[in-house]
């Protein structure tokens, strides 16, 4: 009920017109329940009888058919439109959230399932707006007003009618739960194939190199063979829930008939109302026959739709509506007090460090692997929440600022930039923080600064050079120097930088090394390195 309850509530504010149309879908379908039967006792009574009032009557009736039958149509516009538009809206905030989630969720949860509830589950959403809600509701409603409109014609025959139902509605349910079970299983399987199927696109390359290709293929087709195990438990549970639910509904049909045609026969009902009933009994058999497969998709859509809902739902790395605060020029830029931080329980990375820089200080960050030094980055960026203790940036505890706010402050240049799909300018504007459109002429003068513009001009468009993702039609200095270009632009009072010159070539580390200290001059600079010789303008060297 409350997976349902949820899925009802992102219709958000389309809720007006799309129930709207559904009632009006739903009005349409009761009226044409009902006046159909009724058209079929006119019409056999007018034959019997010889009545020219009741084949008038009976005309008019299939006129207002034919036009109910022709809005049809228009419904569905309407109702495509307005669906589409919710899952729309739907994917959009999902998108928003992706961008609005700290960092902790990206490292304990693989990309692929993101990608998947993204694209996959969101798309679901389109065709369980659009159809399945209304395959439930709409063959519970016409098979309800049915059974009542055969009680008003003979409760005899209704309550044979309804005896079935309730027989096959049981049934339905019973093995409705087992199959949402298996749906449920069958999602999270699918996630992990996602990921799976994303890791071995993402090492492509290094399979290539070390020919393992068909241990991969070995593993992806095992994990594939268990998805496709429990597609095919669940296909059998459907098809025995058709058929036992076909069964029934047929049984219910000659039922009705067998009994009609004796209730003619003693006298007791006229062959117009015969028919008529039997005409409803089409509704109930549709409900009989096609309520428990209807069923059975609907939950597997609420099974996909709480995905969705379940990420939408997600807790974001800061509220809306926090406002500026205002730095306390007149304090150290960075203040940090018994400082602790573990990312498993009972074992600290950084345990009761304290620093304070002052202003236009240069601090050179160094250790062993795993002392923490890259750590301590990111909880100044707060990627992290520290254990224990304070940070203060200009006064304030970075928790009071906004996160937007906060990370304006600082650049961060990491070991490895990434560059995403796309010209050498967006990828270079990614830097630009402030209000407005960035200008070419700010991005020209960064990559200047960065010693970029040399190599961007022997692109071949310059600028407008498309670069794949990752920027792997570029050298890692070309891709380092981007993303100095990137940190000009933001032009920040305080740099971070995790080993920006790692893995580089000797002329490559030469270049960024006089792109980072005319970055770094009237700026408060935290390094980390491995290499104390690698930059020469620090004014001291803090070990961890």
């Amino acid at each position: 009920m409350r997976e349902l309850k949820r899925y009802l509530s992102y219709i958000g504010k389309y809720k007006v017109p799309y129930w709207s149309i559904f009632i009006g879908t739903l009005v349409t379908s009761v009226m044409l329940t009902l006046i159909y039967p009724y058209m079929n006792k006119l019409m056999f009574n007018a034959l019997e009888y010889g009545d020219k009032d009741l084949w008038k009557r009976a005309a008019a009736l299939c006129i207002v058919l034919v036009v109910l039958n022709c809005l049809a149509p228009y419904r569905r516009y309407f109702q495509i439109r307005v669906v589409r538009r919710i899952v729309f809206d739907i994917k959009l905030g999902l998108f928003e959230k992706l961008m609005k989630l700290d960092m902790e969720y990206y490292e304990s949860h693989h990309s692929g399932e993101a990608l998947k509830t993204l694209n996959w589950d969101a798309n679901s959403l389109k065709d369980s707006y659009f159809s399945h809600i209304y395959w439930v509701v709409g063959r519970l409603v016409n098979g309800v007003t049915s059974m009542l409109a055969m009680l008003v014609y003979s409760p005899l025959l209704a309550l044979v009618s309804i005896g079935f139902c309730m027989v096959t509605v049981s049934v339905s349910v019973q093995i409705n739960r087992q199959i949402k079970r298996m749906d449920k299983d069958i999602q999270e399987k699918t996630a992990q194939l996602t990921a799976r199927l994303s890791d071995i696109l993402s090492g492509f390359p290094t399979l290539k190199m070390f020919r393992g290709a068909l241990i991969v293929l070995d593993f992806f087709q095992s994990e594939n063979l268990a998805v496709a195990g429990e597609e095919k438990q669940r296909v059998n549970k459907l098809a025995a829930l058709e058929m036992v639910s076909f069964f029934l509904g047929i049984l219910a049909s000659f039922g009705t008939i067998g009994a009609g045609a004796f209730l003619a026969a003693r006298g007791r009902l006229d062959y117009g109302t015969v028919m008529a009933i039997v005409s409803l009994q089409m509704g109930v058999s549709a409900m009989v026959q096609g309520f428990g497969s209807a069923l059975a998709t609907f939950s597997s859509s609420l099974v996909k739709g709480s995905r969705v809902f379940d990420f939408l739902e997600l807790e974001c790395e800061e509220s809306e509506n926090q406002g500026f605060v205002e730095p306390q020029t007149d304090c150290a830029p960075l203040m940090v007090e018994h400082l602790a931080f573990s990312y498993h329980e009972g074992t600290n990375v950084l345990d009761d460090f304290s620093i304070v820089v002052r202003e236009n200080e240069k601090i050179m960050i160094m250790g062993e692997s795993g002392c923490g030094k890259s750590t301590l980055l990111k909880l100044l960026l707060r990627f992290y929440r520290q254990t224990s203790g304070t940070i203060k940036l200009y006064g304030r505890d970075i928790g009071d600022y906004p996160v937007w706010q906060l990370r304006q402050l600082i650049t961060y240049i990491p070991q490895n930039s990434y560059l995403f799909e796309g010209s050498v300018w967006k990828n270079i504007a990614f830097g630009y923080g402030g209000a407005g459109q960035v200008s070419d002429a700010q991005i020209r003068r960064a990559a200047k600064s960065a010693y970029a513009e040399e190599f961007i001009q022997m692109l071949p468009q310059g600028y407008d050079t498309l670069l794949t993702a990752g920027g792997s039609n570029l050298s890692g200095g070309q891709r380092q120097r981007i993303a100095i270009a990137r940190a000009f632009l933001r032009d920040a009072p305080i740099l971070l930088m995790d080993e920006p010159s790692s893995a580089l070539d000797a002329q490559s580390e030469k270049k960024i090394q006089q792109a980072l200290e005319e970055l770094a001059r009237w700026k408060v600079v935290i390094m980390v390195t491995h290499r104390a010789g690698a930059f020469a303008a620090f004014d001291r060297v803090v070990r961890l």
